[in-house]
C-alpha cells in the first residue's frame, strides 16, 4: 500500500467522513433492531472502505472493510459482554473498541508497527469521542435519531484519527522510512 503525494489531511477528511457515514447508519440500525453489534460492524466497514478509496486501489478498500467490519464488531463487542461493570467509563469503552478496531485495519496494511499506530490513534480518538459525549439523556421519541447522531460521532471523530495516522504512515512511506514530512 504504497502512495505517491495523498496529503494527511485527505486521509483525515475521508476517515471522518467514512466512519462518520458508516456510524450514522450503524447506530440507526443499532437502536431500530437492537442490534449494537451489527451497529459497530456497519461503522468499521464503511469507514475502512473510505480509508482505502483514497488510496486508489479497489482490493485494499474491499480488505479494508472487511478489516473494520470484523475489528470494530469484535472490538465492541467484548465491551458488550462486561458494559455493566465499566458503565460509566466512556473513555474506556471507547478505547478498548477503536484500539482493536484500528489494529485489524492495521494487519491489512501487513505491518505490526503499522497495526499498532493505529490502534492507538483509535483508541485515542474513539475514547475521546465516546467519553465527551456519554450519558447524555434523550427522550424515547428521539432514541433512533440520537442512536444515529451518537455513532456518527463516535465515528467521525475515532475516524478522523484513524486518517491522520493512516495518513502519517502512508506518507512516510511514500517518502522512505525516515521521513516524517506532513
Amino acid at each position: 500500500m504504497r502512495v505517491e503525494r495523498k496529503s494527511i489531511s485527505a486521509f483525515t477528511l475521508w476517515g471522518a467522513l467514512g466512519f462518520g457515514i458508516g456510524g450514522t447508519l450503524g447506530g440507526a440500525i443499532w437502536v431500530a433492531f437492537d442490534s449494537p453489534c451489527f451497529g459497530f460492524a456497519i461503522m468499521g466497514a464503511v469507514g475502512g472502505a473510505s480509508l482505502g478509496l483514497v488510496l486508489n486501489d479497489g482490493k485494499t478498500a474491499g480488505l479494508l472493510a472487511l478489516a473494520g467490519a470484523i475489528g470494530f464488531l469484535t472490538g465492541f463487542f467484548i465491551l458488550l459482554l462486561i458494559w455493566q461493570p465499566i458503565y460509566a467509563q466512556g473513555v474506556l469503552i471507547g478505547a478498548i473498541g477503536g484500539a482493536v478496531g484500528g489494529a485489524s485495519l492495521g494487519i491489512v496494511c501487513r505491518s505490526w508497527k503499522n497495526a499498532r499506530v493505529l490502534a492507538l490513534a483509535s483508541a485515542i480518538g474513539f475514547g475521546a469521542a465516546v467519553q465527551a459525549i456519554w450519558g447524555h439523556p434523550v427522550s424515547l421519541t428521539e432514541q433512533v435519531l440520537s442512536g444515529a447522531i451518537t455513532l456518527a460521532i463516535w465515528g467521525a471523530v475515532g475516524g478522523a484519527s484513524l486518517g491522520v495516522a493512516m495518513g502519517y504512515l502512508e506518507k512516510r512511506m511514500a517518502g522512505g522510512e525516515n521521513s516524517a514530512e506532513p
